[in-house]
């Protein structure tokens, strides 16, 4: 199951290395590069949201089946894309594509858990989001850099590992019976009583989806304007460093209290936030690459705080909509990895990349200082959530 994860969403991020040569060949604007990018999550949020209790009416494997069709349909529409409008085809195809694996396929790893351990299952979850995350940059980069057909043959090759995800699938054993949602479509719905918390936390978590966002979508082709590297696999490297990161920041933060986490996260992606202007000013390879660690590891801080703190709250306080305020909070994250992109791209066309990169960083480190504040200064949860995983 983490094999199948992981394919899906390595797939949904190997456009991140060419981003660079797809303005090139269609000549379009960085605006529309970052809409590219964040119309990937217009797929998304809603498949996630429907997914889910499609899985318990269908089965996992029915689910997880057409998750992976459309991810192929997706790279094969990328791999031959003529123009712009195909693109956008093939980024919506892949976000329905990780919707409909991650709702399905978290339920699927606690099933598969010989003994339901459910800590165990979210780290699996966690690594396979991570794995995607930072193999996908790479791949692809690796192949169009030092391969023919720069956008074409990275998805072809990619195509044959969905061979053994197939097996898998076919192969998943049934666990329990299928049962009928009470709904097949999960709304958002956030209880008062734990509205704060909610806002507190899930802002944080948009916030840092933010700043890897901006290093998925902007920055392989800031090196190649301020650095003057036109290398792919380093423009990729970037985006992959910083998922790597966020899961070493993940998993040594466990232990930590989840406001902690949170506050200290924000923190972190502050000092990150400056250094991307530091950088700006001052070009430095080895620089920006301490900065991608940086901010790497404080989105895991605050991703992981965040997600405990509102599934304590919701569990305490609002068992009976705990569905839905999971569904509010990834759809409140997910906006936080494809609205500042967006911003960041029309910025970009409209003052050119140096001015944009300034502004974004300020603009970035006062609203971490911001909720971190609000962080700071909120109510305490009257629940222990480091009990939760």
């Amino acid at each position: 199951m983490g094999y199948v994860l992981t394919v899906i969403l390595l797939g949904a991020n190997m456009p991140t290395s060419v981003y660079g040569l797809y303005r090139t060949e269609f000549g379009f604007t960085p605006t529309v590069q970052t809409l590219i990018y964040g119309v990937y999550v217009a797929g998304l949020v809603p498949a996630l949201l429907f997914f889910g209790p499609l899985s318990d009416a269908l089965g996992r494997r029915t689910v997880l089946l057409a998750a992976l069709a459309l991810s192929v349909v997706g790279t094969l529409v990328l791999a031959f894309a003529d123009a712009t409008v195909w693109l956008f085809v093939g980024r919506v195809a892949q976000g329905i594509a990780v919707g409909a694996a991650s709702a399905a396929g978290s339920a699927a790893l606690v099933e598969q858990e010989p003994t339901f351990d459910h800590r165990r299952a979210a780290l699996v979850s966690t690594v396979t989001g991570a794995l995607g995350g930072a193999l996908g940059p790479l791949v692809s980069g690796a192949i169009a850099q030092y391969l023919p057909q720069p956008l074409r043959l990275p998805y072809l090759i990619f195509l044959v590992a969905f061979i053994p995800a197939l097996i898998v699938l076919l192969l998943l054993p049934r666990i329990g019976d299928v049962t009928r949602p009470k709904r097949f479509f999960q709304m958002p719905h956030v209880p008062a009583t734990i509205r704060e918390t909610f806002w507190l936390s899930s802002l944080a978590v948009a916030l840092s989806w933010g700043a890897v966002g901006l290093f998925q979508s902007v920055v392989p082709s800031w090196m190649t304007s301020l650095l003057n590297i036109d290398n792919l696999l380093l423009g990729g490297g970037a985006a992959a460093l910083v998922m790597i990161c966020s899961v070493i920041a993940q998993l040594g933060g466990s232990r930590m209290d989840p406001r902690a986490s949170v506050t200290v996260g924000l923190g972190i992606l502050a000092l990150g936030m400056i250094g991307l202007l530091v950088v700006n000013l001052v070009p430095s390879l080895a620089l920006l690459g301490a900065i991608t660690v940086v901010v790497g590891a404080g989105h895991g801080l605050a991703f992981a705080g965040g997600m405990k703190r509102v599934n304590a709250a919701a569990r305490t306080h609002a068992r009976e909509s705990h569905g839905g305020v999971l569904a509010a909070f990834f759809t409140v994250s997910y906006a936080g990895l494809a609205i500042p992109s967006i911003i960041a791209g029309i910025a970009i066309t409209i003052q050119g990349m140096q001015t944009a990169i300034i502004e974004l960083s300020i603009v970035g480190t006062l609203l971490c200082l911001a909720v971190m504040g609000f962080n700071l200064r909120g109510a305490r949860e009257p629940v222990d959530a480091r009990r939760y995983p």
